[in-house]
Formats: C-alpha cells, sequence, structure tokens
C-alpha cells in the first residue's frame, strides 16, 4: 500500500505542476513494479475531482449554459478532438512508452525546453480564440506520452499565444476533464477494486487541491519558465537509471 500511496502523492504533486505527472509515475512504477495503467487513471480520476472543485465557478457557467459561456464550450470541444483522436486510435503505442525510460527522458528534456521557452512568450492578454484552442489541443496532444507535461504544453502554448496567463491555466485545467474521463473509459476494461486504490485515491484528490492552488500563483508571480530546469534534471536522472 505504501508504494500505491507514494504515486498518489506524485500524481497530485506532477500532475498540474508543469513536470508530467505520467512520466514520473512510470519513472517510479518502472522502478518498484510493473506499470498499472488502470491505477494511473484512477489517480487522474482523484485529479479531475479537484479540477472540478478548483474550477468550479467556470464549471458551473459552462453548465448553466450563461450567454458568456458558451464560445468557451467550443473552445473545449476543438481543443479536446485531436488528443482524443490520438489516444484511441494509437492507444498501444502510448502504452508502451511507459516502459521504455530512454523515452522517457527525452520526453522530459523536450518539456524542459518548452518550459524555458515561455521565459519569451509575450505578456499579453489576448483571449481564446477558435484558432489558439485548435494550437494548444495540438500542443496537448504531445502529451499522451510520459514524460511530456500536459499542462506545461497546453498553458505553454497558450502564453506563447500571448492568451492571459491566468486564464491559460484555467483552461489548461478545464482541458484536463475530458481527457481524464476518456482515459478512464479506455482503461475501465481492466478495472478492480481494494483498500489500497480508494486509499490513494482520497490521498491525490486531497494534495492535488493544493497543488493547484500552488501552480496559479507561480504563474501569477511569472516563474512558470523555471520548472524547465528541473525537467532537465529529471531527464538525466531517467537516463542514468536507464543504463545503469
Amino acid at each position: 500500500m505504501l508504494n500505491e500511496i507514494l504515486l498518489a502523492l506524485i500524481q497530485a504533486a506532477t500532475e498540474f505542476l508543469p513536470i508530467s505527472s505520467s512520466g514520473h509515475l512510470a519513472l517510479v512504477s518502472n522502478i518498484i513494479s510493473q506499470p498499472n495503467l488502470f491505477f494511473f487513471t484512477t489517480l487522474h480520476l482523484a485529479s479531475l475531482i479537484a479540477v472540478l472543485i478548483f474550477t468550479r465557478k467556470e464549471i458551473k457557467d459552462l453548465i448553466t449554459f450563461k450567454q458568456e459561456s458558451k464560445p468557451l464550450w467550443i473552445y473545449i470541444i476543438l481543443a479536446t478532438i485531436p488528443a482524443a483522436l490520438v489516444g484511441y486510435f494509437f492507444n498501444d503505442i502510448i502504452e508502451k512508452a511507459f516502459s521504455s525510460l530512454l523515452f522517457i527522458s527525452a520526453a522530459f528534456f523536450f518539456t524542459g525546453i518548452i518550459l524555458l521557452l515561455t521565459r519569451l512568450a509575450p505578456n499579453t492578454k489576448r483571449k481564446l480564440t477558435i484558432k489558439s484552442s485548435i494550437i494548444i489541443g495540438i500542443f496537448q496532444v504531445l502529451a499522451l506520452f510520459p514524460g511530456v507535461s500536459r499542462s506545461g504544453m497546453t498553458i505553454s502554448s497558450g502564453f506563447f499565444q500571448g492568451i492571459n496567463r491566468e486564464k491559460a491555466a484555467k483552461f489548461s485545467f478545464l482541458l484536463f476533464i475530458p481527457l481524464a474521463v476518456g482515459a478512464f473509459i479506455l482503461e475501465s476494461g481492466k478495472a478492480y477494486f481494494n483498500l489500497s486504490l480508494v486509499i490513494s485515491f482520497i490521498v491525490c484528490l486531497l494534495t492535488s487541491l493544493l497543488f493547484l492552488n500552488l501552480l496559479l500563483k507561480i504563474i501569477v508571480k511569472n516563474k512558470f519558465w523555471l520548472f524547465g530546469f528541473y525537467c532537465f534534471l529529471i531527464s538525466i536522472v531517467t537516463l542514468l537509471i536507464h543504463f545503469f
């Protein structure tokens, strides 16, 4: 059970900080056990509930179909389609990547480069558009692979387009909802139930809320790019584990 709780804490800390939860879960699980994708998707479901709580105002506006929220529905759908299609048709390839530490190391390094580049992004306050949401959705496709941060890709692509930084982060959180639900459905055929799964779920939910608040504060202070250095470090660590 301790291994499962450790993975739950890692998921909570790395899902929203731009350092790739899938990469960390794959790395740790390759060390302590074989990757269990249903367990991973259950932890994502816990993080999903945390997102629903954290973005409850935006969610309320969406489900009540407020006039100002109608475009947001379109943006979420457009940004979700690319990842949904790739995740469905290439699921086997994505699953294999979870067992390759060499691939994960390269993916961490790629994430680090993208994060560092956000320091050069324009600090403007443009609004989301159909074009920008599609671009964010394309970046999200990359994050289907372990080591590539989903929040890192979606938030960074929003920054690159000059979208208001807090709104880019909130949009990234909202995009996590359909992706997490879709992943859980895909892995539901491998479902099981035990006490360690329940405890891990609760631990992940509570700590996810903490890290959501932390990330928003980091973005407001314009320190998002600093996570790139951590990604380089974990890339090197992963590479060393692979060879030794």
